[in-house]
């Protein structure tokens, strides 16, 4: 079923500071996205059957109007609202019924280790792994869905599979599984951040598998579809999304359509990938200093012969 949805990117500023942030929030010092031009968007798209208000930062909770905002998106009745966050606010029980109160239905919650030494490492927050624990916790106990966001760094690549276990040993209802955006300040850090896909291929078809025998909800999100042979039907379909997003000062109507454009190319031997029309191609960073080698096109599959 098409999800068609608002996207608002709420600030530029984040309490934690990864070292693959693509919003680059390790070096903001001031944050310009103001509460007039969030309410314009929000107004201006109201009673156009959007079935929900995604939001984002940066890290959204430390906005001190977030309960504000949420109360005017319950107001302007759009059905429900999804935050992404780092969880870490939200360990705080009553600050996440706060939000769960005011329409946050969904949380997905950033979990990029599987214990506190790789999470705080990734995030340079002490003490961010075990706030996020709780917060998943929390929203749990108060009823709400938690979908986590996992990225694949060099950092945590071979711990893959034992993130998207804690995930669901915390009851998650959906674990994902993202490539690295080689944007921001993992652009900065590219060298130190940012792993081949063929060395992160096994542990990443671990994780799905897991939660595959388990049985739970497990999608992939940013690769290349001739990077996971195999597990193609695993990537998120952004197509059956539709998403239009604020982001700062512009407004973009289809954001997958604008990351085709901007962020990811495709070779010359992607035409001839079975793939072609479905798979968004490779993050141009990466690209542009690793190369193509890794990469092959997949071959249709030859029609059977019958008699």
């Amino acid at each position: 079923m098409t999800m068609k949805a608002l996207s608002v990117h709420l600030t530029d500023i984040c309490n934690s500071k990864c070292s693959f942030c693509i919003v680059d929030s390790p070096f903001v010092k001031d944050d310009s996205i103001s509460r007039k031009r969030v309410s314009r968007f929000l107004r201006d798209n109201a009673g156009k059957d959007y079935q929900a208000v995604n939001i984002h930062g940066g890290e959204a909770t430390i906005r001190r109007d977030l309960l504000d905002i949420l109360d005017e998106i319950r107001e302007l009745g759009y059905p429900t609202v999804f935050l992404q966050t780092n969880g870490r606010k939200m360990a705080r029980r009553p600050y996440a019924q706060e939000l769960v109160d005011r329409g946050v239905s969904l949380f997905i919650v950033s979990m990029h280790g599987a214990t506190a030494l790789t999470q705080d490492r990734i995030s340079k927050s002490l003490g961010s792994f075990e706030q996020a624990v709780q917060g998943i916790r929390n929203a749990k106990e108060l009823g709400a869905k938690i979908r986590t966001n996992s990225v694949v760094c060099r950092d945590n690549f071979t711990e893959i599979p034992e993130i998207v276990d804690l995930c669901l040993d915390l009851g998650v209802d959906h674990v994902n599984v993202s490539a690295l955006h080689t944007a921001g300040t993992a652009l900065r850090n590219f060298a130190e951040v940012t792993p081949r896909y063929d060395e992160i291929q096994p542990y990443v078809f671990e994780a799905v598998d897991r939660a595959v025998r388990r049985e739970r909800v497990v999608t992939l999100e940013g690769f290349p579809h001739c990077a996971i042979p195999g597990y193609e039907k695993y990537m998120i379909n952004w197509t059956e999304n539709q998403f239009k997003m604020l982001y700062r000062t512009f407004v973009f109507d289809d954001y997958e359509r604008m990351m085709d454009a901007s962020a990811r190319v495709k070779d010359e031997r992607c035409g001839g990938c079975a793939h072609d029309a479905s798979c968004g191609g490779v993050y141009k960073e990466y690209a542009e200093f690793i190369g193509w080698d890794e990469f092959q096109p997949v071959t249709p599959a030859t029609p059977a012969v019958t008699a």
